[in-house]
């Protein structure tokens, strides 16, 4: 199925799951995997979205689709459409610019489940109404990937609820994030052993306790280096990274571009 309109189509399937050909696409891009792990091919290197993850592709950026588990399921975004949404929501940084890294987050999991349930039940539906639902779904989605979806408009990485030893640690870890870390600290602060916090933390978040504190540290950031000038070295440590060779690592990883390349794209003109 594929609806679409001048502000961006909605397409689901279940055939074609297999390796295509290379595409950039002058749009927002945001694939769900609802039943296993989809597998994308990038010049940069591959790109795992394990089951419950979405990933959002900038517009043009070069990609390949290598597999997906059981359904492909996709929503595309007009530039011109998520940035109206943007400037509604009175956020700054100029046109908004998603992170390389597959994310998770319960809201965006309950409106794809949604969406994926209403399109099964209402295949075959009058086109007005599809293309009412459309419309409804597109302006939904921009106002939740800006929300939720990690990116250049984020003055925090976006916040997901967990059991609530795992909420006690991710609040403490957002209140002293600039603070060292261990892992026995952090279980701690869960009451739990390590072992067992370890893996809790990474079925509910997706993400290892570490790997999260070193994102949220690098999305704090983000305000310093585009609403100041301060040096990049003082905004490294000044947010709890040990050193600025860790600080560009993880920026070029989560951006495929370095603190200054990204204060140039977002940063304050002169």
């Amino acid at each position: 199925m594929i609806l679409e309109n001048s502000n961006g189509l909605l397409l689901k399937r279940n055939d074609g799951l297999g390796e295509r050909d290379w595409r950039s696409d002058d749009c927002y891009k945001i694939i769900f995997s609802p039943y296993g792990r989809g597998e994308y091919q990038t010049p940069q290197g591959d790109i795992r979205i394990d089951q419950d993850d979405f990933f959002i592709f900038n517009p043009m950026d070069e990609h390949k689709q290598l597999h997906a588990t059981k359904e492909k399921f996709l929503l595309e975004i007009r530039p011109m459409m998520l940035n109206a949404v943007a400037e509604q929501m009175a956020l700054k940084g100029g046109e908004p610019e998603f992170s390389v890294i597959p994310f998770r987050h319960p809201q965006i999991q309950k409106w794809m489940s949604f969406v994926s349930d209403f399109l099964s039940l209402n295949e075959g539906s009058h086109p007005a109404t599809q293309q009412l639902f459309l419309d409804n779904s597109l302006t939904q989605l921009s106002m939740m990937m800006l929300q939720y979806g990690p990116g250049s408009h984020q003055t925090e990485l976006p916040t997901v609820k967990g059991q609530i030893n795992i909420d006690f640690a991710i609040g403490a870890l957002k209140e002293s994030y600039r603070e060292d870390w261990t892992l026995d600290q952090m279980a701690e602060v869960a009451r739990m052993n390590k072992y067992q916090f370890a893996h809790l933390f990474k079925e509910e978040i997706g993400l290892s306790p570490y790997s999260w504190l070193q994102l949220y540290r690098l999305f704090r950031s983000q305000s310093s280096l585009i609403h100041s000038e301060q040096p990049i070295l003082s905004i490294a440590l000044e947010h709890g990274f040990k050193n600025v060779t860790s600080y560009n690592r993880l920026f070029k990883k989560v951006y495929r571009k370095t603190p200054s390349e990204f204060r140039k794209l977002h940063g304050l003109k002169k």
